[in-house]
């Protein structure tokens, strides 16, 4: 059996589907719990955003919307796109100046970017002093390049990453976790039962895939939703499988730049 990543193309970025399952995301969905559960931090964090945002690898930016009472909202990407007001520059440095924003928002890019401690230190260089930072990435996930994939943490090490590039933490966290965190993950395997090499398995499989995705995926999305309090919890909480992670830091008032 081959397990084989299928990385995204970037154009699917700004798709309407790729939008929609983020700010809608439908039980029928292979990523709702994980989708869902990183909805609800975003959307908490957000109302209380003033100023202007940067979205650092924002591919569609599907999560603009959700900032309504800030002045700017910036989507930066490497490539152009429909929804990118900035393209970065081939060593994913930003352009902007030194204290320019009040928010910086990444969500699900450090695992694809080469030198996450360049990229914070980026971040903590265009933040104004005070200015905050909210990142999330996976901990527990399969392989998705897109079109690269390099990094896994867990939330203590990525805590680590922000204290030594120059971050106050305010809070951090897991992301679906526990049977929440292990259907996620059987939704994220099941798409991949393949065997090209041998026809009839490969047949046999694919009928199991089909029916899996049709049906188990929105009952079993339906049962995890009966553990709301696996969703988000505490860095410091016992769960040991969680998909996701985040960290919500912020660029103290005086702050030394850290050596590269």
């Amino acid at each position: 059996m081959i397990l084989k990543p299928i990385p995204r193309p970037l154009k699917t970025l700004s798709d309407e589907g790729y939008i929609r399952q983020r700010l809608t995301p439908s039980r029928f969905d292979r990523d709702y719990l994980h989708l869902a559960d990183l909805l609800q931090l975003i959307r908490r964090i957000a109302p209380e955003v003033r100023g202007s945002v940067f979205d650092y690898g924002s591919g569609g930016a599907p999560y603009a919307p959700l900032f309504s009472n800030c002045s700017a909202y910036v989507a930066a990407d490497l490539v152009p796109g429909p929804k990118v007001d900035r393209v970065l520059g081939s060593d994913g440095m930003t352009q902007e100046a030194a204290n320019s924003c009040d928010f910086v928002l990444s969500s699900q890019v450090l695992e694809h970017v080469k030198n996450p401690r360049l990229y914070l230190l980026e971040s903590l260089r265009i933040l104004r002093p005070g200015g905050r930072i909210l990142v999330t990435t996976h901990g527990m996930v399969i392989e998705h390049g897109c079109p690269h994939d390099f990094q896994r943490w867990t939330v203590g090490g990525l805590e680590e990453l922000f204290r030594e590039v120059g971050f106050e933490i305010i809070q951090s966290g897991k992301l679906t976790t526990q049977i929440r965190g292990i259907v996620q993950l059987m939704h994220m395997f099941a798409p991949q039962l393949r065997h090209p090499n041998k026809p009839g398995l490969h047949i046999i499989l694919s009928i199991i895939r089909k029916l899996y995705l049709a049906a188990l995926v929105p009952l079993l999305n339906t049962f995890a939703d009966l553990l709301k309090e696996q969703a988000m919890v505490g860095a410091s909480a016992s769960d040991c499988i969680y998909v996701g992670i985040f960290v919500h830091g912020q660029k103290p008032a005086v702050s030394k730049m850290p050596a590269l």
